[in-house]
């Protein structure tokens, strides 16, 4: 129990409050749980779903974090809420689980695989990434309403996605993992391989968007040199350099995940820390501390309400600042 007390202790005081943009804070919350938390997502900011170890699922209402019976005790990777209705989760021995608004019921898939990611747009646009395990997936799978299918790449050499984020049923991609240079973008009708044309081609790990126009994918030049790439209806670029000064050295850590919005992105990763691009410059709002618990997912209703969870049940969020 010390070593836990002294790791919460490490992000900013018991989260007591750190510095962010224009006085913002992240403070911590009461999340009643000490499991791991591996994702975060909402359909708005008083209907959030965190998802973790040991079938952990709590839920925002708006006042406060409550525990919610998962009917499982399997490790949940990958939470997406549609609504307040609908809302689906996924993990180890091919775990779904879909919300209705009363409780949680899991979908039979028939495999064991790890399901590493789910995103929906609605109730028959369902987007599930699945990982190892004793069937192998050359593509994704997809739920239609009635049937889940694998919609198949077209060149079986691809290797398997890890994430998946959309905007719609025709804008959806697959971020490919450590060992390929594509991104694999759904339009509807089929597959297209997406190099981004940023010289030194990235592998990818991760993805946020808020439309067709603007996408970032966090990803790794090699050498412990992550990145993040901006698409925008121009294409794709990078941004800006890392910062020279140590204390701003992203080889400090490993970045788990990202959000972003108009323009704007943050970063969460390993020893709780959090970064932050504001359109032209990265700042640091949680610093770097072996102690803290790491986080593992950041997911907002807007830049002014943003969460991060991870380690030890760490749930925290970005406020706006006070009236003055």
């Amino acid at each position: 129990m010390r070593a836990v007390s002294m790791a919460l202790v490490a992000i900013c005081a018991v989260l007591g409050g750190c510095g962010g943009e224009r006085g913002s804070e992240w403070v911590r919350a009461d999340s009643k749980t000490t499991q791991t938390l591996e994702s975060i997502h909402g359909s708005g900011p008083n209907d959030v779903w965190a998802v973790g170890r040991l079938g952990t699922l709590i839920h925002w209402d708006g006042t406060q974090w409550s525990g919610v019976d998962s009917g499982t005790n399997i490790d949940l990777h990958a939470v997406w809420a549609v609504g307040p209705k609908d809302a689906w989760a996924v993990g180890e021995r091919g775990t779904v689980l879909h919300w209705d608004g009363t409780r949680w019921s899991r979908m039979a898939l028939g495999i064991d695989n790890t399901l590493a990611d789910v995103w929906a747009s609605g109730p028959g646009d369902v987007w599930i990434v699945a990982g190892s395990g004793e069937r192998f997936f050359y593509g994704p799978l997809h739920f239609d309403g009635k049937v889940w299918s694998e919609r198949r790449f077209s060149d079986d050499s691809y290797d398997r996605p890890v994430h998946v984020w959309g905007s719609g049923p025709s804008d959806v991609w697959m971020i490919m993992g450590s060992s390929s240079k594509e991104l694999m973008h759904w339009t509807g009708t089929g597959w297209t391989a997406v190099v981004p044309e940023v010289g030194s081609v990235p592998e990818c790990l991760d993805a946020w968007g808020t439309g067709p126009s603007e996408l970032w994918a966090l990803c790794d030049m090699g050498f412990m040199e992550p990145v993040v790439l901006a698409k925008n209806a121009s294409g794709w670029k990078l941004l800006p350099a890392i910062p020279s000064d140590d204390s701003l050295s992203f080889s400090s850590s490993l970045w788990n995940g990202l959000w972003g919005s108009g323009g704007k992105v943050w970063l969460v990763g390993d020893n709780g820390e959090v970064r932050h691009f504001d359109g032209s410059a990265w700042t640091q709002e949680l610093r770097n501390d072996p102690d803290a618990p790491h986080l593992k997912a950041i997911w907002g209703s807007s830049e002014s309400d943003l969460w991060a969870v991870g380690a030890d049940g760490v749930v925290v969020r970005r406020t706006p600042p006070s009236s003055p």
